[in-house]
């Protein structure tokens, strides 16, 4: 089975590219949908009102007020993570060990933090979706309860995207419009298919 990993800071598009995985009918694990979810987990939900008490109103937790505080304090923002990830990460394996068992080809993961956070040793391809500042910044800010200051926190915290682009097997532009997007995602899985077993140190700067 082939592993294939799809990141990219925020805005550039990255949620695109995991659909169009889908819509060509890969597995794909959305590691944000899983963060959102675990915000109902009951256990989850206690550990963050121990540390971030601050965060609630009337025991309902507010994730603006909880995004405002971790932004605030790297430590904070740490142990977020700590809570968040390590439940995630058990998430993640039951659902890659479920596609093995179903003898799937190919799977996606879709992670914001890949190169940041996660084990790359995991990854036969990675993907880093990117676009100019400009239309990152036109994205972001059209999203409810997002300002100019929340981006550049939320930038300070993630690599730099030429880093990303440069430790990537694959850059996808979204600049160049969903069509392009889709022909790249197309021509990946043709690609992937054609791999007998699992790849290594593979160079697919080419797409």
């Amino acid at each position: 089975m082939i592993i294939i990993g799809v990141t990219g800071s925020v805005g550039m598009g990255k949620s695109e590219i995991s659909k169009y995985f889908k819509k060509n009918k890969i597995n794909v694990f959305d590691s944000d949908y899983q963060i959102s979810y675990l915000y109902n987990n009951k256990n989850i939900l206690n550990q963050i009102k121990e540390n971030f008490p601050k965060a609630f109103s009337k025991n309902v937790l507010s994730k603006k007020a909880l995004t405002e505080i971790v932004f605030k304090d790297k430590n904070k923002l740490l142990l977020l993570e700590k809570i968040l990830y390590r439940k995630l990460t058990k998430v993640q394996a039951f659902w890659i060990r479920k596609n093995i068992r179903e003898k799937k080809k190919i799977i996606v993961i879709d992670v914001p933090l890949l190169f940041e956070k996660d084990n790359l040793n995991k990854y036969d391809i990675t993907i880093v979706v990117s676009c100019s500042k400009e239309t990152q910044q036109r994205r972001v800010l059209k999203r409810k309860d997002w300002n100019i200051n929340r981006l550049k926190d939320t930038l300070k915290n993630q690599l730099d995207d030429k880093i990303k682009r440069e430790l990537s097997d694959i850059t996808i532009n979204t600049d160049r419009g969903k069509r392009y997007s889709l022909e790249q995602v197309i021509k990946i899985i043709k690609y992937t298919r054609q791999i007998i077993g699992r790849p290594k140190n593979t160079i697919l700067k080419y797409f």
